[in-house]
């Protein structure tokens, strides 16, 4: 993959643009936000719908009422008096809040503590302010929590308790993840030889089905260029947001969504390893007969073999193309024993990957918080599959000297693939402001992608966005240490 081509063309740009803080709000349109909190300067936090907005309120309406968090907030959106600042909001109408009101600042966990988590969709950027279900419904009980505005409902306090004491008890579930999690270039190198033939097994064509729609889930990086699209569907349907989804009534088809892919692959599989597998006497006698290896179950793999598993606060580690290491003279026993744990280390691996999402133990209120996603994306090249980490951080508004800024996106990324080597980078993006930071372990390939720079600059601008500094280092970025004690079993 060339990727100083990719950087000349327009495809970074269009992938700017996904992120883009397009909410819909423009000049003249009315609609309902609730309020957060009010500055002494006029200044208000609302939300609306899983957006955190600033709004400078005007009017007379504005002027006169004594505004509580909580009320409901009817506003028409005025025209930035220059451009480049933020539009301005005028307060028609308020409604106060309930009899027992919600709490005014809660965090997108404690919102998930007492309600289904929204559904992630592609066309805008508020699809990832959902955050992802680790853990099914009732795994870890969330200490008696009430629906909020019920009899009961915890306080904003009460909920920012809960929803660490989640995070407290989800962390020591997970040890026997971090046991068999393993990156998932493995099993789809493996699935790929056996959707092209190149092992000695005819599957049932439920299964055959399956593993195809799996594959065809992998982003194809080199046939056509990557779209904000494109990119904003290979997010949603990660598995990141499956539990989400189905806590709402939707039940995404193995097809659409890469985890709910692999729990089907796993439950066909399941049935043919004991199909094939002989009666523990007759397998005992037939060991003692075949050569060594053949028809026994696999050995385990070493723990320090497997990928690294996924932190919220680590390092991204990039996931280089991995080589079947199923043999076309290979049992079938062997073969299907051999995905099913693939599958398994694959969907742990999901699994960890959606507590890495969960918002921080620190209590902080929504316009407080930052918020972060962690995933992993299979990219289809000519030799094979290589995983693409992203994490994806949303950080609130600020306000500043002149105005009020737009929300901060970064996003991080790893990739290792040649001729390129080992690759990684940073991309920010506030209103039309973007920073592009990339890092290469090799030195020709930094100056490749030094020569592609102008480039980037070009398609950046013709895109619209405002010129940003674009840096380029031979080395690896310095990351913090992961925070010590994440699975660590503090209730006992």
């Amino acid at each position: 993959m060339n990727l100083a081509t990719l950087a000349q063309s327009q495809t970074l740009a269009t992938l700017l643009q996904a992120l883009a803080p397009t909410t819909g709000l423009v000049a003249g349109k009315t609609v309902e936000a609730r309020l957060l909190a009010l500055a002494g300067d006029g200044t208000a936090t609302a939300q609306l719908g899983s957006e955190t907005i600033e709004l400078v309120l005007a009017g007379p309406t504005a002027r006169q009422a004594a505004l509580q968090p909580g009320a409901t907030l009817v506003l028409t959106f005025e025209a930035a008096t220059e451009p480049g600042t933020s539009l301005k909001a005028t307060l028609v109408d308020i409604r106060p809040p309930a009899a027992t009101p919600v709490p005014a600042t809660t965090t997108p966990a404690q919102n998930a503590a007492t309600s289904a988590p929204s559904v992630p969709t592609p066309g805008s950027p508020a699809s990832f302010a959902t955050q992802p279900s680790t853990l099914r419904a009732g795994a870890v009980p969330p200490s008696g929590a009430e629906p909020a505005g019920q009899p009961g409902a915890p306080t904003a306090a009460s909920a920012s308790s809960l929803a660490t004491a989640a995070r407290v008890q989800a962390g020591p579930l997970l040890g026997p993840a971090l046991a068999r999690q393993d990156s998932l270039a493995p099993l789809l190198a493996n699935l790929r030889a056996l959707s092209q033939g190149s092992l000695a097994v005819t599957i049932p064509k439920p299964l055959a089905v399956l593993v195809e729609g799996i594959l065809a889930q992998a982003i194809p990086a080199e046939r056509r260029p990557l779209t904000a699209q494109g990119l904003k569907t290979a997010i949603a349907t990660s598995g990141l947001f499956l539990e989400a989804r189905q806590a709402q009534g939707a039940a995404p088809a193995p097809g659409t969504d890469l985890k709910a892919g692999l729990q089907a692959l796993r439950t066909a599989l399941a049935p043919l390893v004991q199909a094939l597998s002989l009666p523990e006497t007759s397998r005992s006698a037939a060991a003692d007969k075949a050569p060594a290896g053949i028809g026994l179950p696999l050995p385990t793999l070493d723990p320090s073999a497997r990928a690294t598993p996924p932190r919220r606060d680590g390092p991204l580690i990039a996931q280089p193309i991995a080589e079947p290491s199923l043999m076309a003279g290979e049992k079938p026993l062997a073969i299907v024993e051999t995905l099913l744990d693939q599958t398994d280390a694959a969907l742990d691996r999901i699994t960890l990957s959606q507590y890495a999402s969960l918002p921080a133990e620190a209590a902080r209120t929504e316009a407080q918080q930052s918020q972060r996603w962690l995933t992993e994306l299979p990219l289809a090249f000519a030799n094979g599959v290589t995983m693409l980490p992203l994490q994806i951080e949303k950080e609130p508004p600020r306000r500043e000297s002149d105005g009020t800024a737009g929300p901060l996106w970064r996003v991080r990324f790893a990739l290792d693939v040649e001729p390129m080597g080992p690759l990684q980078g940073v991309v920010t993006l506030q209103g039309r402001s973007v920073g592009i930071t990339l890092w290469a372990e090799r030195e020709d390939t930094s100056k490749l992608l030094r020569s592609a720079s102008p480039g980037l600059e070009a398609a950046l601008l013709d895109a619209q966005f405002e010129h940003g500094a674009i840096e380029i280092h031979t080395g690896q970025p310095r990351v913090a240490q992961p925070m010590a004690g994440q699975f660590l079993d503090r209730m006992s």
